[in-house]
């Protein structure tokens, strides 16, 4: 579900994805052409969705823009969980879940604007994503924390499944990004979840298609604090 057919460049992380698939696909050219044109029919599918789409990201900055492609599975509020965001201190926030398919651009973006403060790998299994709650309990998974100029943190965790067996985020703590910039990439396909404050407004449903960095997911309530 990918609005814009255009064929921008590709993202900086599909370029090993496609390199072995043309290294593939020349071997089979040379073994049978049929074997061959297979293989450059998926080349081209692999075109499609590593590359880097244009979006048009809101310009509004208390806007919590999607970090990525696909449609919202779940949406809770007041979410409490053993997760590390608890243990950060972080309170109970909202979850919006993104699956994204495997003709959807791949490509995952910020949400808000402000400085990364968390990036790390929790490694685990690459189940599949039919049961999300065992996935997101059992799979391995990659915590991003954004930190807003206001002080509010958003968390974005890129979940692995049977496809989606590399979590990528070029941005370490520290690095200052807009919404929308690009992130990283879940490689191929996989879970997003996206925690925003429990008093932020959703502007989204579930069953909903949406695209990274245009698609308006939240709006942030502008915590009072100045912060610390």
């Amino acid at each position: 579900m990918t609005s814009h057919s255009d064929f921008g460049e590709i993202a900086p992380e599909g370029w090993p994805v496609l390199a072995a698939a043309g290294i593939i696909t020349i071997l089979l050219a040379f073994i049978a052409l049929p074997l061959g044109g297979f293989a450059l029919g998926l080349m081209l599918w692999l075109r499609h969705i590593l590359r880097i789409p244009v979006r048009r990201v809101p310009v509004d900055g208390d806007v919590v823009v999607a970090p990525a492609d696909g449609v919202v599975t779940s949406i809770e509020r007041q979410q409490r969980t053993e997760d590390r965001h608890m243990q950060d201190g972080l309170p109970p926030m909202a979850r919006i879940t993104i699956r994204t398919g495997l003709t959807d651009a791949q490509l995952q973006r910020a949400p808000v604007t402000g400085r990364v403060r968390d990036n790390f790998l929790i490694p685990g299994l690459f189940l599949g994503a039919a049961d999300e709650v065992t996935a997101r309990r059992d799979n391995e998974r990659r915590e991003i924390t954004l930190e807003t100029d206001a002080g509010e943190a958003v968390m974005m965790v890129q979940i692995a499944t049977r496809t989606a067996r590399q979590l990528i985020c070029r941005h370490g703590p520290g690095r200052a990004l807009a919404a929308g910039a690009s992130l990283g990439m879940a490689r191929m396909g996989g879970l997003t979840d996206l925690f925003v404050p429990a008093n932020a407004e959703l502007t989204v449903t579930e069953g909903q298609s949406v695209l990274a960095g245009e698609t308006v997911l939240a709006r942030l309530a502008g915590q009072q604090n100045g912060d610390s």
